[in-house]
């Protein structure tokens, strides 16, 4: 099983070169259980299409893995002719099987501001096709013309944390291939489309963790892409439907659907709160819905019409703008279990459905999934059972230069490791081409010493940049200057990837359970001076390069090795020898961010943290 690289085909990710040939013909050279990887870049991949999909993986062998580095592995259309069914990635579904397939840690980028027909979406397979096995996690796909996410008569489809916000149309199109499920989604988020947060159509879907806010409308059910078989929505959070209600269904009258809808809310949708209508049948665990309805056409919170059966539990309906809290016009029997009613203008229910237990009280919004809680670069609240799965960074940047931690002690939210202790470690006034201080290594022995910067915490896919000084490589033994990426375990039975310079040369090595292995060295080192190191893991591959801190970084890694020992664990710093190291800047760039450069403009600046989400940035220190 090989990585393909696409840089390693000429792909620039510059922004400017069109790559779209390169990162093609990778795709087309990955055999079975193979890698085709686009590395993150500073800009991103420019792709094209005069006819469906720009990046295509049809025909691709069985097993392949496509991946990001996380979202700065960007594929942005180009401006393209409009009219045309283009996508950035995607696949011709009726072209043969697509087995074992998974597509990860991406951002699909349509390029709506020179983009305008709707046609253009972010991923899509297309015509429709079943008997795959296609796996899609940490993918987002945004600001394209026409669907972020779009299925069109797929059956056998996994989606694990994916975000589509910003798109013309809806956020997922899901129309499936009558498979028992077409579609498995967890931990979706659709925000700010013009169309639909999720629209559901032909086949059988489960969606579990979701979260919608500032589409058209939430959910719908819709038969333009044939009725939906069955749809099972648990756990949904939905929000601000703009101009539609928060769930509604909108298939012909006889499809017979069953819909189950469990622990789902809406919130401040125009219309409706839930328009449960036609001839679908629906078990409700528990449902709230709280600032919906208006007016014209007797648009209740809750409207059960046409020929609709609900099965409840538990329903919650408050603060109506409009109407009771629930309003029955169809001809066939429902039954509410407990129903908690509040503030809804006429009353509690209007209509023939029966009721067990009535309360007149407010209710709090249920247990759901908020805005930071799913979607891309996210840990799902609910592991699958059945799957064995790495663990999932959430996105984010740390810095620090140390000027305003206490000197003399150890900095408060670093922790010693391996066989340091609080002596072999403090802030000192120094100046460095980052700052005023500088974190000091000074042992009296020699062994593997380590310090963790628990701001960080738990981490896998991780990038760390140091500033740092070896005083004196003519000692023996020789080993500083350390960078840890995975770290754990105690004295003696240490584990983590190490960034090392030792006598003549810098190196990548491993610990794993105690035992040492180097796995690359190079390079000429001298004794006090301030170099940047930058040492990445992402997967099973690790990177480094370093260069003198009064130099520009080079854009060619020095090391590039892959190991599979460890998959995570703490970041920081370490030597082994008994001379003194100093680091003047450290920062970390988890779940696909590059770890920041220092702004060594100012050297007063404090420490922060920098926690960057997939929505915003938020900035402490």
């Amino acid at each position: 099983m090989a990585t393909l690289n696409v840089e390693d085909y000429g792909a620039e990710g510059d922004g400017e070169t069109d790559d779209t040939a390169a990162i093609n013909d990778a795709i087309a050279d990955a055999g079975t259980g193979d890698t085709v990887l686009i590395p993150a870049t500073a800009d991103h991949y420019l792709v094209s299409s005069g006819n469906r999909a720009a990046v295509d993986f049809t025909g691709v062998a069985d097993d392949v893995t496509i991946t990001g580095e996380g979202p700065g592995s960007r594929l942005k259309m180009d401006d393209v002719t409009d009219g045309k069914n283009q996508w950035v990635l995607g696949a011709e579904a009726d072209a043969g099987s697509l087995s074992g397939v998974t597509i990860k840690r991406l951002t699909l980028d349509g390029s709506r501001e020179v983009n305008g027909d709707k046609s253009t979406s972010g991923f899509n397979l297309y015509p429709g096709g079943g008997g795959h096995d296609i796996r899609i996690e940490d993918v987002v796909a945004e600001n394209c013309a026409g669907t972020g996410m779009s299925f069109s008569g797929v059956g056998s489809v996994t989606l694990r944390r994916i975000t589509s916000r910003d798109n013309g149309q809806h956020g997922f199109d899901l129309s499936g291939d009558d498979e028992d499920p077409d579609f498995d989604a967890r931990s979706l988020k659709s925000v700010d489309n013009d169309g639909t947060g999720v629209d559901f159509h032909n086949g059988n879907h489960v969606v579990e963790d979701l979260y919608c806010d500032s589409n058209r409308s939430g959910t719908k059910m819709g038969y333009t892409g044939g009725d939906a078989d069955s749809v099972v929505l648990r756990n949904a959070n939905l929000r601000n439907a703009r101009e539609n209600s928060g769930f509604r269904e909108t298939m012909r009258d006889g499809a017979g659907t069953d819909v189950t809808l469990d622990n789902v809310q809406v919130i401040d949708a125009a219309l409706h709160g839930f328009r449960l209508s036609n001839s679908a049948n629906y078990t409700i665990t528990e449902i709230l819905t709280d600032g919906t309805g208006y007016e014209p056409q007797n648009r209740a919170p809750i409207y059960v019409t046409d020929s609709a059966s609900i099965d409840a539990d538990v329903v919650r309906s408050q603060n109506a703008r409009y109407g009771p809290g629930v309003r029955d016009d169809s001809p066939e029997s429902s039954s509410i279990g407990e129903y908690y009613h509040y503030n809804n203008p006429d009353g509690a229910v209007d209509g023939d459905i029966d009721v067990g237990s009535q309360y007149n009280e407010e209710s709090a919004e249920l247990d759901v999934p908020g805005p930071n809680d799913v979607g891309a670069f996210t840990s799902s609240s609910e592991p699958d059972e059945e799957e064995e799965t790495e663990p999932t960074d959430e996105t984010g940047t740390y810095r620090t230069n140390f000027s305003t931690y206490e000197t003399g002690t150890v900095p408060e939210d670093w922790t010693p490791e391996h066989a340091s202790g609080e002596d072999d470690w403090a802030v000192v006034d120094e100046q460095s081409p980052a700052g005023s201080s500088v974190l000091q290594f000074d042992s009296e022995t020699s062994a593997r010493h380590a310090l963790s910067y628990d701001a960080v915490g738990t981490a896998s896919d991780v990038e760390l940049l140091g500033l740092f000084r070896v005083s004196d490589l003519s000692q023996s033994p020789t080993a500083g200057g350390r960078l840890f990426l995975r770290g754990s375990g105690s004295s003696d039975d240490e584990s983590g990837y190490l960034f090392n310079v030792r006598d003549s040369q810098f190196g990548v090595w491993k610990y794993d359970g105690g035992s040492s292995d180097q796995l690359v060295e190079w390079g000429d080192p001298s004794d006090g001076q301030w170099y940047f190191a930058r040492f990445r893991a992402v997967g099973d591959r690790l990177r480094a390069r370093i260069w003198p801190a009064d130099a520009d970084e080079p854009s060619d890694w020095d090391a590039d090795v892959t190991d599979t020992s460890l998959t995570s664990g703490w970041v920081g710093v370490g030597s082994y020898s008994e001379f003194a190291d100093d680091w003047g800047y450290l920062s970390a760039g988890v779940g696909g961010e590059s770890a920041p450069m220092p702004d060594t403009s100012r050297t007063d600046s404090n420490r922060s943290a920098v926690i960057q989400t997939i929505d915003g940035t938020i900035q402490t220190g």
